[in-house]
């Protein structure tokens, strides 16, 4: 049991190394956006689309990546995934047209599909129910690490330096998290299934439950509403606070502290609270955090929401992740890719909206209507989870 528990931990390292690639690849882009727009010549709103364009195929490709995991093995994947994820990170450092970073962008979010939702199904399948949101947690330390390095590199890297430095160092930063997925590759077992379930059974069977049904739609609102604003912070930052793209990356990687810490106190604060009650704290946290962010323009209110908003991201987030992969026990490759489709489906929309209103309106109207939106994911938590609770399918 003993050596069970230490392989357990150090597969969580070695898969933890991916989850941190790949999340810094995906945060340094919000602080370094003002200087890429003007890198590129193109718009704040139309810039945000390299957002867009990582987000949608990462989503999409979870409905891929699911079944290939159950066929192939899970850390089989993941190392496939990454070798690919940091040949398009190292092409992104290469283009100098916009059109071309766009596609790249694609393909990265693309590669980068197949590595965190995949460890959360390996995790799934290695933890019993009752460890599992301590081990999410813990794979969660390492993804926001990722986040306030990837934030913090992409400020300096803006100030500085030109923004393809910083895929530069990413791509080839994935080297040792390679060797060290490709020695646990090398224990893995994939079980034997007498008689695999299709593919297309196995969907099926996850979406006759309207549980599946609620997990979904909430994480698609999560990504709407929280990654529309949260791209657009270091944006305001810059066109409303004046800051410089250095101080930016600073700040946002503050979100990233709240998120850690979160992270590590979760398992104390889910015993008093409970399952069901954590999204509404964690998304009743992230209304506060963007409401002190519109309330009051200031570094200081800045500051204090991203860290707010990292607790609350950390506390709901997990808790409709350790959701997800208990719903269908069996595939849980597959229960996780749709999780993780549903959030960046969200999360790549949430963008083009947001910009919208930015453009139209300014920061101000922005912030709000992104605290509204909050407002009612908090809203459908709360009644979508409580009724789940009454009818007793928690």
């Amino acid at each position: 049991m003993e050596r069970n528990a230490s392989r357990n931990r150090q597969m969580l390292l070695s898969l933890g190394l991916g989850g941190f690639l790949v999340n810094a690849d995906n945060r340094a882009i919000a602080p370094m956006l003002p200087a890429m727009a003007v890198s590129l010549h193109t718009s704040m709103s139309s810039v945000a689309l390299l957002v867009t364009a990582y987000s949608i195929p990462y989503g999409v490709f979870q409905l891929v990546y699911g079944p290939i995991a159950e066929k192939i093995g899970k850390v089989s994947t993941i190392f496939m995934a990454l070798c690919l994820f940091s040949l398009g990170t190292l092409l992104c450092g290469v283009a100098h047209v916009f059109s071309w970073l766009l596609v790249l962008r694609v393909l990265t979010g693309l590669f980068a599909a197949g590595i965190i939702p995949t460890t959360l199904a390996q995790i799934g399948d290695r933890f019993d129910l009752s460890e599992r949101p301590g081990a999410i947690a813990l794979f969660m330390s390492f993804s926001t690490s990722g986040q306030a390095l990837g934030i913090v590199i992409g400020g300096l890297v803006a100030q500085f330096f030109s923004y393809r430095i910083l895929f530069f160092l990413l791509g080839l930063a994935c080297i040792p998290a390679l060797l060290a997925i490709f020695r646990e590759r090398g224990r893995e077992t994939i079980p034997v299934k007498p008689n695999p379930t299709p593919i297309l059974k196995r969907y099926i069977e996850l979406f006759k439950h309207k549980r599946s049904w609620q997990i979904y739609g909430l994480v698609l609102c999560e990504g709407l509403v929280f990654y529309g604003g949260f791209t657009f912070l270091g944006v305001y930052g810059v066109s409303t606070l004046h800051l410089s793209y250095l101080i930016i990356g600073l700040l946002t990687a503050t979100y990233s502290v709240g998120a850690f810490i979160g992270s590590k106190t979760i398992t104390k604060v889910l015993s008093r609270v409970g399952t069901t009650k954590m999204p509404m704290l964690g998304s009743g946290l992230m209304i506060l955090g963007f409401g002190v962010i519109w309330g009051w323009q200031s570094v200081i209110s800045l500051t204090v929401g991203f860290i707010i908003l990292g607790f609350g991201f950390s506390y709901c987030h997990s808790t409709l992740q350790t959701f997800a992969t208990d719903l269908l026990p069996n595939g849980r490759a597959t229960a996780v890719s749709v999780f993780a489709f549903s959030l960046f489906l969200g999360s790549g929309l949430g963008p083009i909206g947001v910009g919208d209103i930015f453009d139209a309106y300014g920061s101000r109207m922005m912030l709000g209507a992104v605290c509204l939106g909050t407002i009612v994911f908090c809203f459908l938590c709360m009644t979508l989870l409580k009724r789940n609770q009454q009818t007793g399918t928690n």
